[in-house]
């Protein structure tokens, strides 16, 4: 007999308005089911981590949302605040190995990528549009680095680069894929800090991580999922040996 899998949870409401809204979300690969009945929604100054083991759909989830993996069934509602196309509003960061790190330009040259969505597809970046970049380069650390080639960099310098990206694109709602991929404990911390500053100035952040303790060190929410949320709220609620248990058992 088939396991049945548990119920999904959404995080608890709330009276901020929401930016996102995720209803009953179902990704399937062929008739391979990547996500099940998937509710949760995220407000302004919530910093949500998405955990799992591999292959628990949590990348699937970012692209589901983003529109760059087709849903099966349910719903994505955005906030009215994300323009009328929302995801052109929303910084992505994906994985380091998902990007071409031989293309022939600068740092500053992908930095000044996360203004395209403002300025426009062949149009010149004005002097807002640099001032935004040096103080994303700043930001993050690496404005001593804004004239090399990308190709040239260490993993953690190119995991700044791609912050510096999302920071100079001014969004509301932050993705972020596995942040921390590659990176020493120092430069860690780093990035931590700089995405606890994005989100209490405001901004929503959804982040994939296979770091349980820096999660429920720093997020304000966690997402514990394996191919359906298993829990989902406080880190002091949802980090119980049950749910972990739930998590990382190969019964999904």
């Amino acid at each position: 007999m088939p396991q049945t899998l548990p119920t999904t949870k959404r995080f608890p409401k709330d009276h901020s308005h929401q930016l996102l809204n995720v209803t009953d979300l179902v990704v399937s690969y062929g008739e391979t089911p990547a996500l099940t009945g998937v509710n949760f929604h995220l407000c302004p100054k919530e910093f949500v981590a998405i955990i799992g083991p591999n292959g628990a759909g949590k990348s699937t989830l970012l692209k589901a949302i983003l529109g760059l993996t087709k849903s099966s069934s349910g719903k994505i509602e955005f906030s009215s605040e994300l323009g009328a196309n929302p995801t052109q509003a929303i910084s992505y960061v994906p994985q380091q190995q998902s990007l071409d790190w031989s293309f022939p330009v600068t740092v500053r040259d992908v930095v000044m990528m996360g203004r395209i969505g403002r300025m426009g597809w062949l149009k010149y970046p004005n002097g807002n549009d640099r001032h935004v970049v040096e103080l994303a380069l700043k930001k993050t650390g690496v404005s001593d680095l804004s004239n090399r080639p990308i190709a040239a960099l260490s993993g953690g310098q190119k995991q700044r680069v791609l912050l510096a990206r999302m920071l100079a694109r001014e969004s509301k709602l932050l993705f972020l894929d596995e942040p921390l991929t590659g990176v020493d404990s120092k430069t860690q911390d780093s990035i931590f800090e700089i995405l606890e500053a994005e989100r209490a100035s405001g901004k929503a952040l959804l982040m994939v991580t296979h770091d349980l303790e820096a999660a429920r060190t720093w997020c304000s929410h966690l997402m514990l999922i394996n191919r359906v949320v298993i829990a989902a709220g406080k880190p002091d609620v949802v980090y119980t040996a049950k749910n972990i248990e739930a998590t990382f058992s190969s019964g999904y």
